[in-house]
């Protein structure tokens, strides 16, 4: 995964408007990586490779994520796709968690992304990390 500008056609829910996004890397924070708009500095989330959290985790895509994403074959992670849970860091009172249940899969082919629901899944929203 470069530091290249990675396009999310539809935007993040919330921010559909936002399509353009950087990864930050801080050696220090590893595994943990800032996902940065280009287009408003301000918004921002740490993200970190899904394997980190849940190593056997099973990324789900219909074909409208593969078209998104530009995969004419079988997403595979760590090989064609990259799949990483956005993580809430806590506040002292409760727990760093990650959200399993709609990761940002991003095509490492052409960097282009999608927060994708794992409608059919057991995964959680907010898993404690």
């Amino acid at each position: 995964m470069g530091d290249g500008v990675v396009y999310f056609p539809e935007g993040l829910p919330g921010f559909e408007s936002l399509t353009r996004f950087v990864l930050l890397r801080e050696d220090d924070l590893l595994p943990v990586v800032l996902l940065c708009s280009l287009t408003e500095p301000s918004v921002s989330c740490p993200i970190v490779p899904i394997q980190c959290i849940e190593k056997g985790y099973e990324l789900r895509l219909n074909e409208d994520d593969c078209a998104v994403l530009g995969l004419a074959g079988p997403a595979v992670v760590g090989q064609n796709v990259q799949c990483l849970a956005i993580v809430s860091l806590g506040d002292g009172t409760r727990p760093a968690s990650a959200n399993l249940f709609a990761p940002i899969v991003i095509s490492l082919e052409i960097l282009t992304a999608k927060q994708v629901i794992q409608f059919e899944s057991n995964y959680a929203a907010v898993a404690e990390v």
